[in-house]
């Protein structure tokens, strides 16, 4: 619970923890209500049996002579009505008091969902490249939820466990000995149930976890490769991979519910036997039978709330040490995460644009990967002229995309820099992304129109219209989409399937141009296309030469044959082999 709650104090901000505290306060008045509402009953029950106790019992008899009552039946019949009353104003205080815990907590498992994928999303793509989609899906989505059902189950453990000690302290004023003797008997219920499962319930929370991950790997798998599923008849294989995490993941489910509900019938059976077993040991002192009919109606009325009370004790535990993986998880993705941009330069968005004026030199420029051992490149010089045409051809593996996510700043050099007119590009990073087109191979396209796949990320109303038709018509798609019927609004599909490959590709050339950007970075970008499609969008391609500096990475000498300077990288190094000139 310490190592919880310390986790708890580092993920929580300090209006956070403040909000937890008030709530807490909020939770003691509620507790208080409860006790208020159980012990109010016992004056009239008192009084209805005995109307002379009105006289015996100092508190009844202020009452009676302060309003003047002048019969038993009218007093009776006020304290019915404060009765309601109470009845009625604590359980509308209570209803406000649940509101809010639920209110704090899912605004803020919101926030902190917000606050996880936030960090996700602004790490370097050497992170995106050592981390599972999915773990980070379940890491936001599943793990958040998880820690706030364990936070939630905190704050009403807290709440239940005032009202068993306010109970307990009433019921010790009414008998001692019963109330120790059922007092310790639950106890030691508890202990065991929190002691002996504590083990069992993290080890099921960190498997249903992995499971959940798992799902939602082979839910993503099942549905992004759907065409070579379908042609190639695997269903099968994508079927059973998930029922087999589905089936793990029901089974810790079926486990930690049962576990949540098993105690409550124990601990009815625990309570009544415990409270049958004093009550005989007192009999068998000598205890007169008359004296367990007012004190076992007092018992009888507070076990009506005390009950249910303690089987939400033992369930909300049970949620605790089953949520309590979540907790730590989301704790250690935070600090490294924490790590991780203490050790980086932060982005200023602010920054003008990085203009070329020259060239992009690179210099002594040495990368590996992380936990490799080799070099993909060694010490490499070269610089790229403005408004040239610079290819990069070689084998696969050889580093050419690679050094293309250096250039774009996706990567960072393990020693060396790359520098536009002198300037280090890892020190502007955002003013070098403002003046930056990428087209990868392969086109991410969201399920949207047109227009919001060429302007990508840019909020609706910040778009703007002219700057679409303008890259439209450098990517030669202009008529293609004046053709359709709702023109940039037309719907693509997921992933652009209504679209062929060729207009997917323009797509991409006309989201990198939508910026009107000084460097153009085609990393593959017509790979997948046949010859005759393949020409058609390099020529929109090659319009652009002269106007912006193009860095062009390719296998087939086709694309490159109208680029004014060629690199061919191999073994570690690079070297230029063609100069058009020439």
């Amino acid at each position: 619970m310490k190592k919880m709650i310390y986790e708890l104090r580092y993920i929580f901000s300090r209006e956070q923890k403040i909000k937890l505290l008030l709530l807490l306060v909020v939770i003691g008045i509620g507790t208080m209500l409860e006790l208020l509402g159980v012990t109010a009953i016992m004056p009239f029950i008192e009084v209805v049996m005995n109307p002379e106790s009105i006289q015996r019992k100092w508190y009844l008899n202020i009452l009676y002579s302060m309003f003047d009552f002048q019969s038993d039946v009218s007093f009776m019949l006020f304290l019915a009505a404060a009765l309601i009353a109470i009845y009625i104003v604590k359980n509308l205080y209570l209803c406000i008091m649940y509101n809010l815990q639920y209110q704090f907590t899912f605004s803020n498992q919101r926030k902190l969902a917000y606050r996880m994928l936030d960090c996700y999303m602004r790490q370097p793509y050497s992170f995106h490249l050592s981390h599972n989609s999915a773990d980070l899906i379940r890491n936001v989505s599943n793990d958040t939820n998880m820690m706030f059902v364990g936070i939630l189950a905190l704050l009403q453990l807290i709440t239940e466990t005032l009202v068993c000690i306010t109970l307990i302290i009433f019921l010790f004023i009414q008998d001692k000995t019963i109330t120790i003797g059922v007092t310790v008997i639950i106890g030691l219920f508890l202990l065991f149930f929190a002691k002996g499962f504590k083990r069992y319930f993290s080890r099921i929370g960190n498997e249903d976890r992995e499971y959940n991950a798992g799902i939602t790997k082979w839910l993503l798998q099942s549905f992004g490769g759907i065409k070579e599923t379908k042609i190639l008849d695997r269903e099968d294989f994508f079927l059973n991979n998930f029922d087999y995490n589905y089936k793990n993941y029901a089974s810790c489910e079926r486990k930690y519910r049962f576990l949540q509900v098993a105690p409550r019938p124990i601990m009815e059976a625990v309570c009544v036997s415990s409270l049958l077993v004093v009550v005989a040991f007192k009999l068998l002192r000598g205890t007169h039978s008359v004296y367990f009919i007012s004190t076992l109606s007092v018992f009888a009325i507070a076990a009506f709330r005390l009950l249910p009370s303690i089987n939400r004790v033992t369930n909300y535990m049970s949620v605790i040490m089953f949520n309590k993986p979540a907790i730590d998880a989301v704790y250690k993705d935070l600090k490294r995460i924490e790590e991780l941009e203490n050790s980086k330069v932060m982005k200023n968005t602010a920054e003008e644009p990085l203009t070329l004026k020259k060239a992009i030199k690179v210099e002594k420029l040495s990368f590996k990967y992380p936990n490799a051992e080799n070099y993909v490149l060694h010490n490499i010089n070269f610089e790229i002229l403005k408004n040239k045409s610079t290819a990069f051809i070689g084998p696969s593996g050889a580093g050419k995309t690679t050094l293309a996510d250096i250039i774009l700043g996706a990567l960072e050099p393990t020693e060396g820099s790359v520098l536009v007119d002198d300037v280090n590009i890892q020190e502007h990073m955002s003013a070098w992304h403002k003046n930056l087109g990428y087209i990868p191979q392969s086109i991410y396209l969201m399920d949207d129109t047109i227009k919001n796949n060429i302007a990508f990320g840019i909020n609706r109303e910040e778009i703007d219209e002219s700057k679409i038709w303008k890259a439209l018509e450098q990517a030669q798609l202009k008529g293609f989409i004046k053709s359709l019927d709702k023109g940039l609004d037309t719907e693509i599909g997921e992933g652009g399937v209504r679209l062929s490959g060729g207009q997917r590709q323009r797509i991409g050339i006309a989201r990198a141009l939508y910026n009107d950007p000084e460097v153009l970075v085609l990393d593959e970008a017509t790979s997948a296309l046949d010859n005759e499609t393949e020409s058609a969008v390099m020529e929109a391609i090659d319009r652009l030469s002269g106007t912006k500096t193009l860095i062009i990475i390719a296998h087939r000498l086709t694309t490159i044959r109208n680029c004014d300077i060629i690199y061919e990288v191999k073994n570690e190094g690079i070297r230029k082999v063609v100069l058009k000139d020439e």
